[in-house]
């Protein structure tokens, strides 16, 4: 009977996402009893490995460095699911016939992506999919990137020891991460704001589709920057002050610095996110807005809380990744930290790797 019900179980591969600050992973194992958290882990980056060359990535002794740190904390295996780097993708809206029709739609979409591009329809990957139907206009999302690029990064965590089992996009990632148990509302816009160390990403779903992702070029770097050298925190505070941390020397004063250094990234990301939301309401008139999900940096922030109910008035809501929070219960400060594993979550979710 152990052997049958160990049958069932299956193990994830390592959801790793990394940006120029931390690394963040998460572990999942699925059985018949739903999703749980094998394991998860947050920690900086290694300052003395980072590189100039290919610098979004880590160098192969910091990735060597991180894959030790993940053996000790509880993870299994070496594959990974990872996210490939936005720097040099490309993202296109294609009129193609819809996939009911049997036109050889990835051959069309790659020709029409080549022709953007101006390269080679073999130059990049691409992935697309259909998007919800307009009137007549059929419509197709499609996002492609480079092959040197993915191939170099596949190359560098396989110097590491990792195992690369899948490259997925942050969008998908985030979308995954959101997705309610019992699916979305098929008519009805919901909007992510995932905020990023350097820029950040805004997504917007129509039910279980993608279909808009508008990226912001400002992420909480910037913030960190004003604490460490306007003000002079030290790396810990600055962390405490920027994740909403709980600790004991929380004063006022400090909770006023927490709302001024952030009310200006605020002002930024939600009027973006409101560009984006005009913009999809627009597009699918008759589709109720839903609900607004934060994730990355600063989730639950209460500042960025209130500038999107000033600015939008549409609600906030916890982004539900129950396997996730369910593990996180005797932390601190869950919020912050799930909104943080968001996307790692959602790259371990792809159980079909």
């Amino acid at each position: 009977m152990t052997r049958l019900l160990n049958a069932k179980k299956r193990l994830s591969s390592i959801g790793l996402e990394i940006d120029a600050h931390e690394f963040r992973a998460v572990q999942l194992m699925q059985s018949s009893q739903g999703i749980n958290t094998v394991a998860w882990a947050i920690f900086p980056r290694h300052e003395g490995h980072v590189s100039d060359e290919m610098a979004e990535l880590p160098t192969s002794e910091e990735l060597h460095w991180g894959s030790d740190i993940l053996s000790r904390r509880g993870f299994i295996g070496n594959a990974v699911s990872i996210t490939p780097s936005h720097s040099e993708s490309s993202s296109h809206i294609l009129e193609l016939p819809p996939a009911s029709s049997g036109a050889p739609i990835k051959q069309l979409a790659r020709m029409e992506v080549s022709r953007s591009r101006k390269c080679a329809p073999d130059d990049f990957e691409l992935g697309y999919w259909e998007l919800p139907a307009k009137g007549r206009t059929h419509e197709t999302l499609a996002v492609a990137f480079p092959r040197t690029t993915i191939d170099q990064t596949i190359e560098r965590f396989e110097s590491a020891g990792f195992v690369p089992v899948g490259m997925d996009l942050m969008e998908l990632a985030i979308q995954r991460g959101t997705h309610t148990p019992d699916g979305e509302v098929e008519n009805e816009i919901n909007a992510s704001l995932h905020i990023g160390w350097e820029s950040s990403l805004a997504v917007l779903t129509l039910g279980n589709t993608v279909i808009y992702v508008r990226r912001v070029k400002n992420g909480v770097c910037r913030i960190w920057n004003l604490l460490v050298d306007r003000y002079q925190l030290s790396p810990r505070g600055a962390s405490m002050l920027l994740n909403d941390t709980e600790h004991a020397d929380k004063t006022d004063a400090f909770a006023k610095l927490q709302r001024a250094v952030w009310i200006g990234l605020a002002g930024e990301l939600v009027q973006e996110l409101d560009v984006a939301i005009a913009y999809v309401s627009h597009t699918f008139r008759m589709a109720p807005l839903g609900t607004i999900r934060l994730s990355g940096y600063g989730a639950g922030n209460q500042t960025l809380i209130k500038q999107i109910d000033l600015v939008l008035g549409i609600p906030v809501v916890d982004a539900p990744y129950h396997a996730l929070t369910k593990e996180l219960a005797r932390q601190q400060n869950v919020p912050s930290l799930a909104g943080r594993l968001l996307v790692a979550y959602g790259l371990a979710a792809r159980f079909d790797q």
